[in-house]
């Protein structure tokens, strides 16, 4: 269990009640609350800047009081992949409250888009191999030039040279940062419209993502009914 401080502890204790009907909105209350020390150093803030809610939602449910079958549900409903964590953005917003929710959309954009963009221009790239016959071979370097102007081995070298990353124990924390890293160089060296051309295709690769998905989860629910239902019937 990660430690916490004692107000921490307290912030987590007046949501005792947390139950199956509100672990969602609980959970997102304690985020609200708690309290972010500029002096500290959290997993859940990448470069000081872009907020990971889910990270800080599985520190907070490593340390509730919670039974097995709450547990699972609680980390199923963090793991699984939605935007406002299954609420409208309007109410995601007021239930973190506008500092998090802002430092959420830096996350948003900074890591989450910026991947999907990656994807996306490697999937072009891959479109227009497969229509020159593979005469013309998809390096996947050739996705951090066309997107950075720049290779990823100088990307990645400059980073780790000004963040004094240890490559050895290169972590999740550490490819986040440098996923924002190169968000943020981006902006600065971008004009106004390929920056918005840019959001446009990690959007569109994101919510294709999002609709696959979606549609494999009803695919495993029903075929979960349905052997329930074979199952009800053997046993009568």
């Amino acid at each position: 269990m990660s430690e916490i401080s004692i107000d921490e502890k307290k912030i987590i204790n007046d949501f005792s009640d947390i139950d199956e009907d509100n672990y969602r909105s609980h959970i997102l209350k304690i985020i609200s609350l708690w309290k972010i020390d500029n002096k500290k150093k959290y997993d859940f803030i990448v470069l000081e800047e872009a907020f990971n809610w889910k990270r800080l939602a599985y520190l907070i449910l490593d340390n509730m009081n919670v039974n097995k079958i709450l547990k699972s549900k609680i980390l199923l409903w963090i793991s699984s992949p939605h935007l406002y964590a299954g609420f409208s953005e309007k109410e995601f917003k007021g239930l973190i409250g506008y500092e998090k929710y802002s430092a959420h959309l830096s996350y948003f954009y900074g890591i989450i888009i910026e991947r999907c963009l990656l994807c996306f221009v490697e999937q072009e790239l891959i479109k227009r191999q497969t229509s020159y016959g593979n005469f013309v071979r998809f390096n996947p370097d050739d996705a951090f030039q066309k997107i950075y102007e720049f290779s990823f081995t100088e990307m990645f070298k400059e980073f780790c040279e000004e963040y004094r990353i240890d490559i050895n124990n290169y972590s999740e924390l550490d490819d986040e940062k440098f996923t924002y890293w190169c968000f943020k160089k981006r902006v600065d060296f971008s004009e106004p419209s390929k920056l918005a051309s840019d959001t446009k295709k990690g959007t569109t690769f994101l919510f294709r993502l999002l609709s696959s998905e979606s549609k494999r989860l009803k695919i495993n629910n029903t075929k979960s009914f349905s052997t329930k239902s074979k199952n009800i019937d053997y046993a009568f």
